[in-house]
């Protein structure tokens, strides 16, 4: 009696160890303590942090050119459009992946967009930022740097105006008829104005976080020129000049998967300032009195 109680105690510990060695080891492993449980080399990888913003919730990519609409030819064969959708594509990554902005892209492949059509989409979108990305060229190959523009009060700047015909395949006169291009033939309202306001804000919030993200690269300003894909944007809207693609040096870095993460990353820090300016902004506009009431007249009177 007793051997066959001996017999079935081992057969029950031999089928319970079968049992546990057959759990993965993530169900029987204690969890490991400093230092324990990888390799010496193996460094733990940090934790993303999403940023959650409050004014800032849709935000429309828009890369340049596109399908017949070649761009311009740089350096070793590299093609405006093509870097312009990779870069766009890389900065969207980047934003979806630490914030919870929505990221909308007006192309995302190799297909033609209408000019006018780029900022209708992002209102469509209800966009709450639009950038529009591209490269720059230059006939010698000796410029490079980064820009960044918002909407020209005017078009009296030669430059402004020799670089927005170049992006856009059109005179400046055309894009309107041969009307002249203001702001005060743009803003027909108190919202259009207001918006081409926080454009500014944006312009200058993503020239300061370029300098800060690619302090070795050549910034050239921020500065204002009537391109035509920011006419009509009902929302903050910039533009973009990622470098030179003719720049012998500066190119090939253009199309470094690391540089355009830095794109990204400086297009966020952006986006968070504009955010804290909508949202001081809005504090101010719920803080101020209500307009008082006009008294009515007196009967009589």
């Amino acid at each position: 009696m007793a051997v066959r109680r001996f017999v079935k105690a081992l057969v029950l510990v031999t089928a319970f160890s079968a049992a546990v060695s057959a759990l993965p080891a993530s169900a029987t492993d204690k969890p490991a303590g400093p230092g324990q449980g990888r390799s010496p080399d193996a460094k733990a990888e940090p934790a993303v942090k999403r940023i959650s913003l409050k004014h800032v919730r849709r935000v429309v990519l828009d890369p340049g050119h596109g399908g017949d609409n070649l761009g311009a030819l740089g350096s070793a064969g590299i093609r405006e459009k093509e870097l312009c959708l990779d870069v766009a594509r890389r900065a969207a990554a980047w934003l979806s992946a630490r914030s919870d902005v929505e990221v909308l892209l007006t192309r995302e492949r190799d297909v033609a967009v209408e000019l006018r059509q780029r900022p209708r989409l992002a209102n469509d979108w209800r966009a709450d930022a639009l950038i529009s990305i591209h490269a720059n060229a230059h006939e010698a190959g000796e410029a490079s740097g980064m820009e960044v523009f918002f909407l020209a009060a005017d078009a009296s700047a030669e430059a402004a105006r020799a670089l927005v015909e170049r992006e856009e395949g059109i005179r400046v006169a055309d894009a309107t008829g041969g009307l002249a291009w203001s702001v005060g033939g743009i803003l027909s309202d108190m919202e259009l104005a207001a918006q081409h306001q926080r454009s500014e804000r944006l312009a200058l919030a993503l020239g300061e976080a370029l300098k800060t993200v690619r302090p070795a690269a050549r910034f050239r300003g921020v500065r204002q020129a009537p391109f035509g894909v920011l006419k009509e944007a009902r929302m903050a809207a910039v533009v973009l000049e990622i470098g030179y693609v003719t720049h012998p040096e500066e190119a090939p870095q253009l199309t470094d998967p690391a540089v355009q993460d830095q794109f990204g990353r400086a297009m966020l820090k952006a986006l968070v300032a504009l955010d804290s300016q909508m949202a001081a902004q809005a504090q101010a506009q719920a803080q101020r009195p209500p307009p008082a009431k006009a008294k009515r007249p007196a009967r009589g009177q």
